[in-house]
């Protein structure tokens, strides 16, 4: 009778959630020395230990004060010890899903709901996978996913996770009311609506890309104190989605801390997947800030982690190969990023979407589309953004801010123009224009987006208008603007110091810009812009000051490999006449040119003449076909 006893005692325990079983385990091993064993309890397994004490009251006992698990007698400590001997603790474990697959053909849905709810809940695909999720829930009988608000949060979330955000928005509107499509509403009515459903409408509304204002951010950290301390799967992911909110606000040094909490809680909750997402967004904002290095790091963590999820995750390697890619553009290497673009792109646009990793994408993939294939493909590339059915209206602008930088890039100035002044904002040309401190004190990215192509405008079209340094050093005044953007204006102050005969400011300026780029290893930032740093290294009582050192050299080098060499030796032209050509290229009649650079018309028919002699030609086309077959346009 012995054998079949410990059998069945076997099989009971084997019935048992897989944290709860290896801690009865874990005690059996244990030496008491006469005494009942007695282990001591992690942070993140003191759930899994009441639990156990709470369905074994007559076999364990849990001690809170002192985070420790305790068999009841020595004598059933023994028996614990016979039933595991001769077993592996592999001999108990039973795949969760087969558990939950089993309770549903039973038709005992109270055992399989709560057999889900251990195993993840709402973040049960994160811990077993997109398909044994959805075939866990559609297993359940529609009743009881209407009536389980649990259920219908992982359906929500299963949708999130397909990129399908409408579903999503359909699903919780369906079950809880019209009052989803308000995240402000839904974090303020506690009443009606649990913790959890708060928390996962906080969730939706990052992939919805939502702005969050300071007020909601502090309702939401109320939400936060409602949480359990040791509720770690929880507490991680809303700090994961306050995450993604400091880097829509460019928040780069409160998302560094919250990413360590988010870490931190879900190292305790084991949520391998989850914590490659925060790595994830680690690379995001170091690439943000420019540091190269320490971005490369983000993504071996990033590729730990994921190499601990024990199911296949096609969509989360593509974002790996993503964050691969533009690494390897950042270090010169553009082939990788551009064969994913190839292969991969469509796939990974169509999958799960964190509008912060979409907008890195933007940025590195239009840039490499426009200086591997052209400036068409990249406006293509970005255009088919614009119908991902979640857009909101600040990423429809971000698409609008890769367009214009592009075109400025490609010397489209005018084209850029027009796209610039269609969008509504304070942050107009008038502004700009006339703005000084007020440019020291702008806060919200996108306005700092608009005022800076605003002024690359400037620069490269009334270069020497008296205002036009104090602007860019306010902006340089600003705590708000990025590492990247930093460079980019201290460039344009260089420059602009060269042209009203400041060498010594330009000096300083260009080599602190360098020493910089040797420092934090990211440089494509100001490849739209090397056309000021060839006219800075044409000034040999600047190049000479400023190349004195071999990691400046090497960094000028690095930008210059980016493109084909472009034919600057000998142009014929002045600053002022290339001007002149690139509005005529675009279409410009002459008073268009005159109105765009403040000048007469007789002046610029007075350019256009020396411009045609020059080059050879006798009429606007052929001067306009010269200059694109030369590169100068």
């Amino acid at each position: 009778m012995r054998q079949p006893l410990s059998n069945l005692v076997s099989d009971l325990i084997g019935l048992l959630p897989q944290d709860e079983r290896k801690l009865l385990h874990w005690l059996s091993v244990q030496d008491g020395d006469g005494d009942p064993p007695t282990v001591t309890v992690a942070s993140h397994q003191r759930g899994a230990a009441q639990r156990l004490a709470a369905r074994l009251p007559h076999v364990v006992s849990y001690r809170s004060e002192e985070r420790t698990l305790v068999v009841e007698t020595a004598d059933l400590a023994d028996a614990l010890k016979a039933i595991f001997l001769d077993r592996s603790p592999q001999a108990f474990e039973l795949d969760p899903v087969a558990r939950i697959i089993a309770a549903q053909e039973r038709e005992d849905h109270r055992e399989a709901l709560s057999l889900f709810e251990e195993n993840g809940g709402v973040y049960f695909i994160h811990f077993h996978g997109n398909d044994a999720c959805l075939d866990v829930l559609n297993r359940f009988p529609k009743k009881v996913v209407d009536a389980q608000e649990t259920l219908t949060l992982a359906l929500a979330m299963h949708a999130l996770k397909a990129g399908n955000v409408t579903r999503a928005r359909f699903l919780m509107v369906r079950r809880f009311g019209d009052e989803m499509h308000s995240l402000e509403a839904v974090i303020r009515n506690r009443e009606d609506y649990s913790l959890a459903v708060r928390q996962f409408r906080f969730l939706m509304a990052i992939y919805e890309d939502q702005a969050v204002s300071n007020d909601l951010r502090t309702l939401l950290f109320d939400m936060l104190a409602e949480l359990p301390v040791d509720d770690h799967l929880h507490r991680g992911s809303f700090y994961n989605a306050m995450l993604s909110v400091c880097l829509q606000r460019q928040e780069l040094n409160e998302a560094e801390e919250v990413a360590k909490r988010a870490h931190h809680h879900y190292q305790e909750a084991q949520a391998h997947l989850l914590l490659f997402y925060i790595e994830l967004h680690r690379v995001v904002f170091s690439l943000q800030r420019g540091m190269l290095g320490e971005a490369e790091r983000w993504v071996a963590q990033a590729r730990q982690a994921l190499d601990r999820v024990r199911f296949d995750a096609p969509a989360d390697r593509r974002l790996l190969d993503l964050l691969d890619g533009v690494v390897a553009y950042e270090k010169g290497e553009p082939e990788y990023l551009v064969r994913f673009i190839a292969k991969e792109f469509d796939k990974f646009a169509y999958g799960e979407i964190w509008p912060t990793v979409v907008e890195l994408a933007l940025v590195y993939c239009s840039q490499v589309v426009s200086r591997q294939v052209g400036l068409g493909a990249a406006i293509s590339f970005l255009d088919k953004w614009r119908v991902q059915e979640w857009r909101s209206r600040r990423f429809n602008l971000a698409i609008t801010m890769r367009e214009v930088d592009l075109l400025q890039s490609a010397n489209r100035w005018q084209a850029a123009a027009d796209r610039l002044m269609a969008v509504q904002s304070r942050i107009n040309l008038t502004w700009v224009e006339s703005a000084e401190d007020a440019l020291s004190r702008l806060v919200d990215p996108i306005e700092i987006e608009l005022a800076m192509a605003w002024l690359r405008h400037l620069i490269q079209h009334l270069p020497r208008r008296p205002l036009l340094r104090d602007q860019i050093d306010a902006l340089l005044r600003n705590e708000h603007i990025g590492g990247r953007d930093r460079g980019r204006l201290r460039l344009w102050a260089a420059y602009l110091a060269r042209l009203h005969r400041d060498v010594t400011r330009a000096r300083h300026l260009f080599s602190e810009l360098l020493d910089d780029v040797v420092r934090m290893g990211t440089t494509t930032h100001l490849l739209g812009d090397i056309g000021l740093m060839d006219a800075l290294l044409d000034d040999k009582r600047i190049a000479t000051h400023v190349l004195s050192s071999a990691d400046r050299r090497a960094a000028v080098r690095k930008l210059h490999g980016f493109s084909p060499k472009r034919e600057r030796d000998g142009m014929p032209l002045t600053a002022q006449e290339l001007r002149v050509l690139r509005l005529v290229a675009e279409g410009g009649t002459n008073k268009f040119v005159a109105r765009q650079l403040r000048l007469s018309e007789v002046t610029v028919k007075f350019h256009l003449t020396n411009i045609y002699r020059k080059m050879g030609c006798r009429k606007r086309a052929e001067a306009i076909s010269g200059a694109r077959s030369l590169g100068w346009i």
